[in-house]
């Protein structure tokens, strides 16, 4: 990871005067911003030009600089296959990634819309979106596995960037913090790889995911998809990796908004779910929340957070029992509607 990335205030946020280095290397030096809302983790504003708006993203700390030309990469995939995504706008210098004193940088231009209410049609949408994306990404010429990423239980890969060697070491960190939360994250770990070897999970082939075709991601002007955002987490694994990762965020064990949401995605797979992969979203939704869980409870080692530590909490406290308890019927479920 790049050792300048530093944030300038205690909280993490950038100050206006920090971004002007930034703004310059596209000739932007002195143009107006507003600083933008949401971003779990990278920091965002809005850049207003003469001919359209741009976004201006600041990477966190987190990422590192050697995966960023996978993302811009992939983008410009997509862009040329004429989907409604931020291709990395690239300096004079063909440069789509600048480094300065505060940190890593890119710029994209802005997309219009928003996230619409929730609804089970909403959520047939978004299955039917990424079951089509995932045909194009398939025709991807990958590099293969994106630097410093892993597939969803790669949980190494998840705590290296805070200086953890592998997941055992941050368990060992973690059980000095909370014992007992600690233990049930082992061994709600120790479950689910047995599960998922049982299901032949590895036998499933990589391939690149978005990760985050979820929440309010996805962009709508009236009926039609605007924007898809955020591919910062976009790497390689089974895509049904993919799908248990948008029902996790999307559908939570809520039956009906599963059966929406797999309904859309069936009815657009190509090639079409298999019965393997039908029978590996349920525990690969423990493994997503395992993951979601576990790669934020990280990050507190370094920079504690009440934010991250009570999300973690309600996780290993709530949300990773139900999703082991509901296993059986989750399978029910995705079976008649993937079927």
């Amino acid at each position: 990871m790049s050792s300048s990335a530093g944030h300038d205030t205690e909280n993490g946020a950038t100050s206006a005067v920090a971004i002007e280095p930034a703004l310059a290397a596209w000739g932007l030096a002195g143009a107006p911003t507003e600083r933008l809302a949401g971003g779990a983790a990278n920091e965002h504003w809005r850049v207003e030009t003469n001919d359209r708006p741009r976004v201006l993203r600041r990477y966190h700390p987190r990422r590192a600089t050697e995966s960023l030309p996978y993302e811009h990469d992939l983008l410009r995939f997509l862009a040329d296959r004429k989907w409604p995504v931020p291709a990395p706008i690239a300096t004079d210098d063909g440069q789509t990634v600048v480094e300065t004193d505060e940190g890593r940088w890119a710029l994209f231009p802005f997309m219009r819309g928003t996230p619409p209410e929730g609804s089970e049609l909403l959520l047939q949408r978004k299955g039917s979106l990424l079951a089509l994306l995932h045909e194009d990404l398939g025709e991807w010429p990958s590099p293969g596995q994106r630097p410093t990423f892993g597939r969803v239980t790669d949980l190494d890969a998840a705590v290296a960037p805070e200086g953890f060697r592998s997941f055992e070491d941050f368990l060992a960190w973690y059980a000095d913090e909370d014992p007992e939360r600690a233990q049930v994250l082992a061994e709600t770990r120790q479950r689910n790889v047995a599960d998922l070897e049982a299901h032949g999970y590895s036998d499933q082939p990589d391939t690149a995911i978005y990760y985050e075709c979820l929440g309010a991601n996805v962009l709508f002007v009236e009926d039609t998809v605007t924007g898809l955002l955020d591919f910062d987490m976009a790497h390689e694994d089974a895509r049904v990796a993919d799908i248990a990762r948008s029902l996790v965020i999307d559908c939570g064990s809520d039956n009906q908004k599963v059966r929406s949401w797999l309904a859309g995605y069936a009815a657009h797979a190509s090639p079409r779910l298999t019965g393997d992969e039908v029978e590996l979203i349920p525990p690969l939704m423990v493994a997503t929340e395992l993951w979601n869980t576990v790669a934020p409870l990280s990050m507190c080692a370094q920079r504690p957070s009440e934010a991250l530590l009570k999300s973690a909490h309600t996780s290993i406290d709530h949300r990773l029992p139900l999703f082991e308890v509901v296993q059986p019927h989750l399978a029910r479920v995705t079976s008649a509607a993937a079927g």
